[in-house]
């Protein structure tokens, strides 16, 4: 027959058991304060004193190191840009004039050539340097680097 201990030890392994399955550490918590509880259970101790001491157990738990884990485990460091996003803030060279009228541009970005826009519809010749703004379906959309002048016609 079961004792209560033996429900405190089964009740924290699928705690446990259900914390690999999902994010957070809150089943964990659980499961940790009802294995803290199993050795009061197994002492004859009151129903009472083992809710209390599963209280106590899951706010130190919640309060103290749960933080701790999250902060160990969930970092927040800055995301590194990659694929279209890394193009953002690259330097290009401008390889065929940029004209919305005619509808051409392109710029080596890298190794890569991609087609080119300007955001406020300006010529841009070959040669001159620019800097990737922001990439709308598979253009780019560029500015001249403040160390170049603009070249319209």
């Amino acid at each position: 027959m079961l004792e209560l201990w033996h429900i405190w030890v089964i009740a924290g392994l699928v705690l446990w058991i259900v914390e690999i399955f999902t994010p957070g550490f809150v089943a964990g918590v659980f499961g940790t304060a009802c294995l803290i509880v199993a050795p009061f259970a197994g002492t004859d101790s009151t129903f009472k004193a083992q809710l209390l001491v599963f209280g106590v157990a899951t706010a130190v738990m919640s309060l103290g190191i749960r933080p701790l884990i999250l902060k160990h485990f969930c970092r927040t460091e800055a995301k590194i840009s990659t694929n279209v996003d890394a193009l953002i803030g690259k330097a290009g060279l401008v390889t065929e004039t940029i004209d919305h009228a005619s509808g051409t541009g392109r710029v080596k970005i890298g190794g890569e050539v991609w087609r080119a826009i300007t955001p406020d519809e300006s010529r841009i010749d070959v040669g001159v340097k620019v800097a990737v703004r922001a990439v709308e379906g598979c253009k780019v959309v560029v500015e001249i680097t403040s160390n170049t002048e603009r070249k319209s016609s």
